[in-house]
C-alpha cells in the first residue's frame, strides 16, 4: 500500500547545511576563544617568573657581585634576569611577532604602598596581548609585578639606595 506523503513530510536539504553552517561557526569561535585563551593564560604565567627571577636578582645580585653597587646597574642586571627567564619560555609571545613583553625594574625605598620593607626591588612586566585567532575581540594588556625585600645584607654592604 502506498503512503501519500503530507505536506509536513517533505524533504528540506538546504534545512541540514543551514544548520551545519550555525554549529560549525560556534564550535570554531569556542575553539579560537579557547587557544586565545590558553596562550593569554600562557604568557601571564611567563610573565610572573619573569618579574620574580628579576625581583630576585634585585635582592641577590648585588650580593653575589660586589662590583655591581650602582642602582642603574642594578636595575639593569634586573632587567637582564627577567629577558634570561623570558627566554626559556620565548614560545608564549612568538605568535604575535612582537619582542615580548616590556619590563620595568626599580629599587624602592621607604615606600608606602609596599609592606615588604624600606629596601626592596620591584619588577613590572607588561605585554600589549592581541588575540590571534579571534581578532573581532580588542586586545588587551597584562601586567604583572613582584617585590621582594632585600633581607640579608653582609658586612660592609648597605642597602644601594
Amino acid at each position: 500500500m502506498l503512503h501519500a506523503r503530507s505536506r509536513n513530510d517533505r524533504s528540506r536539504p538546504g534545512q541540514s547545511l543551514v544548520e551545519f553552517a550555525l554549529l560549525a561557526t560556534t564550535l570554531v569561535l569556542m575553539l579560537g576563544l579557547a587557544v586565545d585563551g590558553a596562550r593569554a593564560f600562557s604568557a601571564w604565567i611567563v610573565m610572573g617568573n619573569m618579574a620574580r627571577a628579576a625581583a630576585q636578582y634585585g635582592t641577590i645580585g648585588p650580593i653575589l657581585d660586589p662590583a655591581v653597587d650602582q642602582e642603574d646597574e642594578i636595575e639593569a642586571g634586573m632587567k637582564a634576569a627577567a629577558e634570561a627567564e623570558l627566554n626559556d619560555q620565548l614560545l608564549a609571545f612568538v605568535f604575535n611577532g612582537t619582542a615580548g613583553p616590556d619590563v620595568e625594574a626599580e629599587l624602592i625605598e621607604n615606600d608606602p604602598d609596599t609592606v615588604v620593607g624600606d629596601c626592596a626591588a620591584r619588577a613590572m612586566v607588561s605585554y600589549d596581548f592581541e588575540p590571534l585567532f579571534i581578532p573581532v575581540f580588542p586586545g588587551f594588556e597584562i601586567q604583572r609585578q613582584a617585590t621582594m625585600r632585600i633581607q640579608y645584607v653582609p658586612p660592609g654592604f648597605e642597602c644601594p639606595l
